[in-house]
């Protein structure tokens, strides 16, 4: 005899010698079925009971009304039975028995065993699924369990027992579908999940996509732990189980646990990297980043202990995530840019309504509102529009704050391409003028040269006939003619390059004129001096300052436009952050080197102050400028190998110093020199 067989027998006779009253049947319309039977059901807790035993209680009336399982009893899914009784009330006229399917949306059950009982005894086990054993595509209609087509004959009533091993979830819905109804249900189901994860996927596309764009480390985080959190979902609808792993059950848990707890660490790296100050790491920070420690270990020991108090652990570590995150996710917008009211309400509506879920999902609510998966797909996709939304107020904060911040640098950019153009105006006539002084002490080169051979031509002539000229007056003349020819000598001496840069004693007068352009960079250095006071004596009078530059004839052979530059824009800083006293720029001899310096008695600068500002676009809170001059001092002189330094007192001045190599002195000029 077959285990069925014995089972109906058994049942039978249980049955046969209750005689108990039985419970109000549902009613089946002809061909329909019941949408949902949980109103209907009957509950009974005691996972010692057998089938026999569970049918004898129900028939005596012994199950409850309400499901009283708890998920703390034990470190273990809890376990209950659920019983109906339902009567095709369809007419008896000969028609065949209607055919049906029973479902049940239980997300993440761990076992469900369904029988139908029927009027003679005969026992049928519709489905005996279990979570542990390999997927099977038959037991399912996209996210529910689904028993095989069994008939209810018309007029007959059947007893549906079903016994449930729960997992994280209590909440559940169960109907009795025609296969036509099952059909257009799955469909429906079908469409409802490609829309969820169609739009989900795009979002989150573009949610990274974005931030990878922008090098927003905290936004790509943020889309993970979106990714993280819709990988869950899909665990949660099985979908892991049917593509992933359908023929390996034991990694059920372990990716469940995986899941759940990066979820809550990614979240605290999150939070502890928006609250980290621009000094660098602070305690809350750290507080926070080290939380995630805690789901490393969580899921550690779920791998060991993967029962309810492993899932209860994750649970209060994402609640705790979720506010942490609220917190630094304001925080971090603040720092960004204002935060709009909308962004904050949508924010502030998706944790409420997570915390809300946790705490349905923790205390085991019975309150069968909406089903837990579509309330989890719901708040994630709350979540989702939060976020979005409150990116798209961000960018355009951002554009409204970047578009002022254009204006002002086009303000910048115009002030300062004035003064350039200013310089690049004085620099033209510098360059000119040093033109004009070539082309002039080349003709008087020319000339003194081209004087000598008449000269002497003379003075041979003179000799010849002095003859009969009268001593003084023969004298007279040779000592004219020894002046005027000491005199173009001179000439000669004073416009000829150094000695080092001298032609050959072979060479002619032209080869004398092209050494002497090759030579143009070497320049008295008063020149440059002289040049920058006609720039800004008029800037420093209107200021009530006192501008002064000391001259000096040592001789340089560095780029004239380089060092113009350089003292240009030192004078400039100087004339424009000094308020009052005096700006005093000149040269300081030494044996083969210059110090070109500059003193201010403006405010100074600290030492971090003059490393900052020697950086390019680095400037003062109140400077209109546009934080180049210091930089491309440092930068020129770097370049052409001239040492350069900076001293400054707080409130009592600054001294830029330039070392300059300087061609040796000719002769000897009374100059004035700097204070020690």
């Amino acid at each position: 005899m077959t285990r069925t067989l014995r089972l109906g027998l058994f049942l039978l006779i249980s049955f046969l010698t209750l005689g108990s009253a039985l419970a109000e049947a549902v009613r089946l319309q002809p061909g329909r079925g019941v949408a949902e039977l949980k109103p209907f059901l009957a509950y009974h807790s005691d996972p010692t009971a057998s089938l026999g035993q569970v049918l004898r209680l129900y028939r005596a009336d012994g199950f409850q009304p309400v499901l009283d399982t708890s998920m703390m009893d034990w470190n273990y899914a809890p376990e209950a039975w659920a019983a109906v009784e339902i009567f095709n009330d369809t007419l008896d006229d000969g028609r065949g028995a209607d055919p049906f399917v029973l479902t049940v949306d239980l997300p993440l059950v761990s076992e469900v065993d369904a029988y139908v009982i029927r009027e003679s005894g005969f026992t049928e086990n519709l489905i005996s699924y279990s979570l542990f054993e390999p997927f099977v595509p038959e037991d399912h209609s996209v996210t529910r369990l689904r028993t095989p087509v069994f008939e209810i004959a018309p007029q007959e009533t059947v007893t549906v027992l079903v016994n449930f091993k729960f997992g994280p979830f209590q909440s559940f819905k169960m109907a009795l579908e025609t296969p036509v109804e099952l059909e257009a249900s799955a469909f429906a189901s079908g469409v409802s999940h490609t829309a969820f994860y169609a739009f989900a996927i795009s979002c989150l596309v573009f949610f990274f996509g974005f931030h990878l764009a922008m090098k927003n480390w905290i936004g790509m985080l943020y889309a993970v732990q979106f990714a993280v959190g819709l990988g869950f979902i899909g665990y949660i609808d099985g979908l892991w189980f049917r593509f992933f792993f359908p023929g390996t059950p034991a990694l059920q848990s372990p990716v469940g646990f995986f899941l759940l707890y990066a979820l809550s660490g990614i979240g605290f790296v999150i939070s502890g990297r928006s609250i980290k100050g621009e000094e660098g790491e602070t305690r809350l920070s750290i507080g926070l980043s080290l939380l995630s420690l805690l789901s490393v270990a969580g899921f550690a020991i779920s791998l060991y202990s993967p029962g309810t108090y492993s899932a209860l652990f994750g649970y209060i570590l994402l609640a705790l995530m979720f506010v942490a995150a609220f917190v630094a996710a304001g925080n971090w917008r603040r720092t960004e840019g204002a935060v709009h009211l909308s962004a904050l309400l949508i924010s502030s509506l998706g944790t409420l309504s997570i915390v809300a879920l946790i705490v349905v999902v923790v205390i085991g609510s019975r309150a069968e509102i909406i089903p837990v998966s579509t309330a989890v797909k719901g708040i994630f996709s709350i979540l989702l529009v939060a976020t979005m939304t409150g990116l798209t107020t961000h960018i355009i904060n951002l554009r409204r704050k970047h578009s002022k911040a254009v204006e002002a640098e086009l303000e910048a950019l115009e002030a300062e391409a004035r003064r350039s153009q200013e310089l690049l105006v004085a620099e033209r006539n510098y360059s000119r003028a040093r033109e004009l002084a070539g082309v002039r002490q080349r003709q008087l080169a020319t000339a003194s040269h081209d004087l000598k051979q008449p000269i002497m031509s003379l003075r041979m002539n003179l000799d010849s006939l002095a003859a009969d000229v009268e001593p003084d007056v023969r004298k007279r003349l040779r000592e004219a003619f020894d002046y005027i020819e000491a005199l173009s000598n001179d000439y000669l001496r004073d416009t000829a390059p150094a000695s080092d840069d001298l032609p050959d004693e072979d060479e002619d007068t032209g080869s004398l004129l092209e050494t002497s352009d090759d030579v143009q960079e070497i320049f008295e250095i008063s020149l440059v001096l002289d040049t920058v006071w006609q720039m800004f004596h008029e800037e420093a009078v209107s200021k009530g300052l006192e501008l002064k530059a000391v001259r000096s004839t040592r001789r340089v052979s560095v780029p004239p436009l380089v060092l113009m530059r350089i003292v240009s824009n030192l004078v400039s800083n100087a004339v424009k952050y000094t308020e009052t006293g005096t700006v005093l720029f000149g040269v300081r001899n030494r044996e083969d080197e210059i110090d070109l310096c500059v003193f201010d008695t403006g405010l100074g600068m600290t030492e971090t102050e003059i490393a900052a500002f020697s950086e390019a676009y680095r400037k003062g809170e109140d400077s209109e400028g546009h934080g180049l001059g210091l930089s491309v001092c440092h930068e020129l002189a770097r370049e052409h190998d001239m040492p350069f330094s900076c001293r400054s007192d707080k409130n009592r001045g600054t001294v830029f110093t330039l070392t300059l190599k300087a061609l040796p002195i000719r002769e000897h000029h009374p100059l004035t020199e700097f204070p020690g």
